[in-house]
């Protein structure tokens, strides 16, 4: 059987694509054949998923647009990358619908929050007076993750915390329709969250690809991605 072929959105940095090699590296380290799908036009998202098995939506240095979940822009709000959130919108949004099996890493675990009709925390320091920035170096772990038992997060992970890394100004407020939150940190910010309903729709706030080579349980999430492609393959 062929490798599970795992779709990962680029980036743009001018003139140019763009992709962190530990997200394509935690993928084909898990068994996965990284698909890097070139983003601008959302009408050949389609088309994009029907050469997937699954997919991967990371993150970047953007926000969510606020005026997606039905808020204000306040000025504490990061820049916003229309094009891109509008691809990676049709792109999840086809994904869930179809049951593709689905890692959002992030911003794109916010996004795939935004998408089932649920909120974020535009500013954490503003919102909650919490900071989840961690100083250099950014792979090293800075804080747990209370993970919930019986959870998809539990079954990969196990049930005990999670050390993990923390990168982000906003995190997840209100669930969507049908997500459960699987995981937070101890502060109460979300910080995993999945779709029951679907064999494997997962969001964790942090970046596993940083840690997954030091860290067998942060392997497995990315494991736990390419073997549910495989399984949907069969």
């Amino acid at each position: 059987m062929r490798r599970p072929r795992i779709g990962i959105p680029l980036d743009v940095d001018g003139d140019d694509y763009r992709l962190p090699r530990a997200y394509a590296d935690a993928v084909r380290d898990a068994g996965g054949l990284p698909l890097p799908l070139a983003y601008g036009d959302a009408a050949v998202a389609g088309a994009y998923l029907a050469l997937c098995d699954g997919l991967l939506v990371a993150g970047g240095a953007f926000d969510v647009p606020p005026e997606r979940y039905g808020e204000a822009r306040r000025p504490s709000c990061g820049p916003a990358r229309p094009e891109r959130t509008d691809f990676e919108w049709a792109l999840l949004a086809a994904a869930l619908a179809a049951a593709l099996p689905v890692l959002g890493v992030c911003g794109g675990m916010q996004l795939m929050n935004v998408v089932r009709g649920g909120t974020l925390h535009q500013h954490l320091p503003e919102d909650l007076g919490v900071s989840h920035e961690q100083p250099p170096p950014k792979d090293r772990p800075s804080h747990e993750v209370e993970v919930v038992a019986g959870t998809l997060l539990a079954g990969l992970v196990g049930p005990r915390s999670l050390p993990v890394n923390s990168t982000h100004h906003q995190a997840v407020n209100r669930p969507g329709a049908g997500v459960l939150v699987s995981g937070r940190a101890p502060d109460g910010v979300v910080e995993a969250l999945e779709v029951p309903d679907l064999a494997f729709a997962l969001g964790v706030q942090w970046h596993p690809e940083s840690l997954f080579r030091e860290d067998p349980r942060q392997a497995a999430l990315y494991r736990g991605l390419v073997d549910a492609a495989r399984e949907r393959m069969r």
